[in-house]
């Protein structure tokens, strides 16, 4: 072999040493997820990489396709009333479950509503802004009354309580479609398995490790093939952060998404690309209003307290310590979301913190409860047991105490727990984050606070915050909605309803080839039509 030749294939192999290493087989994607998806029952999906699994399996009656655009889904026209208050969808006929021998009817989506909003199962996704839903789940109404109505086997009728949108549609929790007699094979397992879960999307579950790993294959009974181009999907459960860089660098995983600065460096420098960067989340500490014990929700009811609380938060140096790569949030609604520009300019608390101001309305606080600080309770601070979240709250806690005084205890648990504690109830302050959404952050996050939704999980009502959500959606137009809901947001930070601290910017990052995938304007990473 002459040198010419040794020369190009050193060179070469010195080129394909440096590029990121693919999937060994081209049809195959990995994608990599923090946690196990937990659940796909629709009535209970609460985690993101659950909402990824579902995003690939399972259809609504409207397809969000990014962007704030919106095409049919497994409806293939639909009409509204005036006042969007009604909406009817006919559906395409013809559709079948992942089996390819069980129909897809109207009855299915009634169905999977009317099971959503059950009195007795009380599900976590329950949600009451279809007119007669709230009457029906306190028990003051009939199901007849429910503003869900099958026409025929292909048309279904939505009423609403207040305007209803394009958006509103792409829930699964409420416009999705479920088999009752597949559902009810699972009384007690529905969606925890691959054989407990029939959907309808471009993929299917084909096997699920729990806390490992979750396989997506193609659903041959799709309607439109077109918009399945991988022949798998699968989600590598832990591959995020460091681990995830390291993953990818070895050639284990295609597409995650980091925040940290340093490790999109890494993986840049490697080949690898960015493909789009969104706010993923605001993050911060959810409230129970209620207290975990009756001594803690004494304080936490009290907003000059957790007004206090707020101010002694230097979100800059938190960022700068422990949350690298986020924003230090100054209010609840992040700069991506359509609502943001209807106020642009408000700022409800400083990033910085204002220690001397802290202190000022925790004097106010102990004056109102008519206590010193000496019988201030310890608070609990719970999280999922991970490093990070675990440094957050170690700064949050050591800022608290060394500007107020106010002790807490850093409660680290499983996923499974920190769910449960939560929906029950059993916590003070809890570390997490809420996805932006459209059009804005009532039906998705504000409505918990309401007091016709009131749970375990906040702890809190009060009829000012309701008069200001109602009058929110009510709107007939986006326009004054979006206006209204810069009260309400207002309203949500002043008083200190949740503590939020950063939002979170995720960044993409896969191969340089890849693309056709995208974010959901609902905040879901869909990889179905990826190209390579």
């Amino acid at each position: 072999m002459n040198r010419k030749v040794i020369a190009c294939l050193l060179a070469l192999f010195l080129t394909l040493s440096v590029l990121p290493v693919l999937a060994e087989d081209a049809n195959i994607v990995r994608i990599g997820m923090g946690y196990d998806p937990n659940t796909l029952d629709y009535a209970e999906v609460n985690l993101d990489s659950a909402n990824f699994v579902i995003e690939a399996t399972a259809e609504t009656l409207i397809r969000d396709i990014g962007n704030d655009e919106y095409v049919p889904g497994l409806a293939e026209s639909w009409e509204k009333s005036e006042d969007a208050k009604t909406w009817t969808f006919h559906l395409r006929e013809g559709l079948t479950y992942q089996d390819g021998e069980t129909p897809i009817t109207a009855e299915d989506f009634r169905y999977n509503l009317m099971r959503t909003i059950d009195p007795e199962a009380a599900h976590g996704n329950a949600s009451f802004f279809i007119a007669g839903a709230l009457a029906y789940y306190e028990g003051e109404g009939t199901a007849e009354d429910v503003g869900v109505k099958v026409i025929d086997d292909y048309t279904i009728e939505y009423t609403f309580e207040n305007p209803a949108y394009e958006s509103t549609f792409t829930s699964v929790s409420l416009f999705g479609a479920l088999e009752q007699a597949y559902v009810e094979q699972y009384p007690e397992t529905w969606g925890a398995s691959a054989e407990a879960y029939l959907a309808n999307g471009p993929y299917m579950v084909k096997e699920w490790v729990s806390d490992a790993s979750v396989s997506l294959v193609k659903n041959p009974a799709y309607y439109n093939p077109s918009l399945a181009t991988l022949d798998e999907i699968r989600v590598i459960v832990g591959a995020t952060g460091d681990t995830g860089v390291d993953m990818m660098l070895a050639g284990e995983l295609d597409i995650a998404d980091f925040t940290k600065p340093q490790q999109i460096q890494t993986l840049t420098d490697a080949g690898f690309e960015v493909k789009f960067d969104y706010i993923e989340s605001y993050q911060g500490l959810n409230v129970n209003h209620a207290g975990k014990t009756e001594e803690t929700g004494k304080f936490l009811g009290n907003a000059n307290f957790l007004t206090a609380l707020n101010l002694a938060l230097n979100r800059e140096a938190m960022v700068l310590s422990v949350r690298q790569g986020e924003i230090p949030a100054n209010r609840l609604t992040a700069p991506s979301e359509a609502a943001y520009a209807a106020n642009p300019d408000y700022e409800a608390w400083p990033t910085a913190g204002d220690p001397a101001l802290a202190k000022e309305y925790l004097d106010k606080a102990l004056e109102e409860l008519g206590v010193t600080l000496d019988e201030v309770p310890t608070f609990g601070l719970m999280c999922f047991e991970a490093q990070g979240s675990i440094d957050t709250l170690a700064v949050v806690q050591d800022m608290w105490l060394q500007t107020l005084g106010i002790k807490t205890e850093i409660e680290a648990v499983t996923i499974q727990v920190m769910i449960g504690n939560a929906m029950s109830g059993q916590y003070d302050f809890w570390l997490g984050g809420n996805s932006p959404s459209v059009p804005d952050a009532c039906e998705s996050y504000l409505t918990g606070f309401t007091t016709a939704n009131y749970t375990p999980l906040r702890g809190y009502s009060d009829p000012t915050f309701d008069a200001l959500y109602n009058k929110t959606v009510a709107a007939t137009s986006l326009e004054e909605r979006y206006a209204n809901y810069a009260e309400l947001e207002k309203y949500f930070c002043e008083n200190v309803l949740g503590i939020i601290t950063t939002w979170t910017v995720n960044y993409e990052i896969a191969p340089a080839n890849y693309g056709n995938f995208y974010v959901t304007s609902g905040g879901n990473l869909n990889v179905s039509s990826l190209t390579k």
